[in-house]
């Protein structure tokens, strides 16, 4: 009767550690270049790759402590722009490798800033 009532808290603990989604507060799952890159060298090369204004230099390592220990080391941005329009103002490594270091223009946070302050 025991292992019976253990084993559904465990099939349970089990259903509710399953992948989390990619708007989770821990960010969508690690890259294989995050896991097998030097984190450090990959931030520097993003900070000096960065060709939005709003991200220079801002580009950081990001851990988060939980109940049972720390989250692996990722590469994260706080953007400004991005919460200034109301978006979640962390993005992370294929977003500021693709969009920040890319082409700021695909980035609707950086065209909304644009468009608010037009340099004359």
């Amino acid at each position: 009767m025991w292992s019976s009532l253990l084993g559904s808290r465990k099939k349970a603990a089990e259903a509710k550690s399953t992948a989390k989604p990619a708007d989770s507060p821990f960010g969508p799952p690690l890259t294989d270049e995050e896991q097998n890159a030097n984190l450090s060298q990959l931030e520097r090369q993003l900070n000096e790759q960065m060709k939005c204004p709003a991200g220079r230099n801002q580009v950081y390592l990001r851990s988060v402590l939980t109940k049972r220990g720390t989250t692996p080391p990722r590469i994260a941005l706080k953007c400004t722009y991005r919460r200034d329009i109301g978006l979640s103002k962390e993005v992370f490594y294929e977003y500021v490798r693709d969009v920040c270091c890319g082409d700021p223009e695909k980035c609707e946070a950086y065209r909304a800033f644009k468009k608010r302050f037009v340099q004359t």
